[in-house]
């Protein structure tokens, strides 16, 4: 059984809705440090600021291509330069997914091989997570993409945007781990509300979690006295 510090240290805590405000953002950020939380997650826009704002505490994390990961890889790698410059630290990029439902999966991993080559020749201790959206994606699908991740370098592979048809599921989660192993980490993100849905996923493989609920969970926590 993991702890609370454990726990904590999982999640990414997230404020990426479009009309989120800088009040709202700065009240996000405090509470990713109060609770030592793994990441914050902003905007591209808003990365600078943040890194401003934390210094070394906490590392920040944006999104790549998000939601749909329709743009080009010079584009893709261009948006993760400008991350980091600006002081990102981990990045969720978005996968073709159209690619990948044309069966194009040779350019999904050229694409994904190249994204990580670049952002670990600007900094190798940037982490990227790729995010497969699962729920668009069939059971082969899945696998595919799962290989192609866990054979890029990137050191996560992650369920959803959280924009889909729907989020984090626990078969997913279990596939993930059979398919990628020790490869690379597994993030599961989206629909992930309570503190039952948090430890399932964990149980079935998952190492990060990605949420804007990640202080309620927490509170669930105390209420019903995991440690």
């Amino acid at each position: 059984m993991i702890t609370k510090k454990e726990f904590a240290a999982m999640q990414d805590h997230a404020i990426v809705e479009p009309f989120a405000d800088e009040k709202a953002i700065r009240n996000r950020i405090q509470e990713c440090l109060d609770h030592n939380f793994a990441s914050v997650v902003v905007n591209p826009a808003w990365v600078k600021f943040t890194r401003e704002i934390v210094g070394d505490r906490i590392p920040v994390s944006t999104l790549i291509s998000f939601p749909f990961g329709a743009a080009t890889t010079k584009m893709k790698i261009a948006e993760a330069m400008d991350a980091i410059e600006n002081g990102a630290t981990q990045l969720d990029v978005v996968m073709n997914v159209s690619w990948v439902k044309s069966g194009y999966f040779d350019r999904a991993e050229k694409e994904i091989r190249e994204f990580v080559a670049a952002v670990k020749g600007k900094n190798k201790k940037v982490g990227v997570k790729v995010i497969i959206e699962c729920c668009y994606l069939t059971h082969d699908e899945k696998v595919k993409c799962c290989e192609i991740v866990a054979n890029s370098g990137a050191d996560y592979v992650k369920t959803s945007t959280g924009t889909g048809a729907w989020g984090c599921r626990i078969g997913d989660i279990r596939l993930m781990k059979k398919v990628v192993g020790n490869k690379c980490g597994i993030k599961a993100a989206a629909d992930i509300k309570t503190i039952e849905d948090a430890l399932a996923v964990i149980e079935a493989g998952a190492t990060r979690i990605g949420e804007n609920t990640a202080v309620q969970i927490l509170k669930d926590w105390d209420k019903q006295l995991w440690d």
